[in-house]
């Protein structure tokens, strides 16, 4: 019976293995998906925020232009 059960475990560890790949690579896509679109909106905001701290900081307290 042990035996059965260990050739019949054995037998389908490939079809375990294709079936978890698959379903790893459909939640990676489902996830792209998802939080690509947010992901872009905070890099935005990062983006302008990091921009007004250099002009206002940066460029104004330590490079001045006169």
């Amino acid at each position: 019976m042990i035996q059965y059960l260990w050739f019949k475990l054995n037998e389908r560890k490939g079809e375990l293995g294709i079936g978890t790949i698959i379903s790893v690579a459909i939640a990676i896509i489902v996830a792209g998906f998802v939080l690509i679109p947010g992901m872009r909106g905070f890099a935005q905001t990062v983006m302008n925020s990091m921009d007004s701290w250099w002009q206002n900081t940066i460029e104004s307290s330590i490079f001045p232009s006169s």
